[in-house]
């Protein structure tokens, strides 16, 4: 019986909105919020690519490229079809819930840890992965021979 109230008053520790409550929320929510955020550069993405205009499309293009990183492991930019697309959304999504959450546990080594240490860990994972996936189209249009 001593054991059952020492735990309902760990439980009860935790203050609503208090530190170990910041840490837990980032801990559960990082990877998560790195899929939102590449779901909603995908959504404008697409809503780009549907409207009329060449640059609308390059726009689009680019942030549908930014949002799915592993498209050209798949060779979408050379070849379509919807399994290839699927594939690179299961695993560019994957992806962006491992970075988001490997910079969630990053994040969590600072003694007072929230959102503002998550996005500072983020940050530099998300622009090498977006700089990583530019670089090989690059070296897919040198290739091809389009640039």
């Amino acid at each position: 019986m001593a054991d059952s109230s020492r735990t309902t008053s760990r439980q009860l520790r935790v203050v609503p909105d208090g530190i170990v409550a910041h840490r837990n929320r980032l801990r559960r929510r990082g990877g998560v919020t790195a899929v939102a955020l590449a779901m909603i550069v995908l959504a404008i993405g697409l809503i780009l690519l549907f409207l009329p205009g060449a640059l609308t499309g390059a726009l689009g293009f680019l942030l549908t490229f930014f949002a799915l990183p592993t498209m050209p492991l798949f060779g979408v930019p050379a070849a379509g079809g919807f399994s290839r697309y699927a594939f690179s959304f299961a695993t560019s999504m994957l992806l962006w819930w491992a970075i988001g959450h490997f910079a969630s546990l990053r994040a969590m080594r600072a003694v007072i840890a929230s959102w503002p240490e998550w996005r500072r860990e983020f940050s530099p994972l998300a622009i090498g992965c977006i700089l990583g996936s530019l670089f090989s189209l690059a070296l897919a249009a040198v290739f091809i021979g389009v640039l």
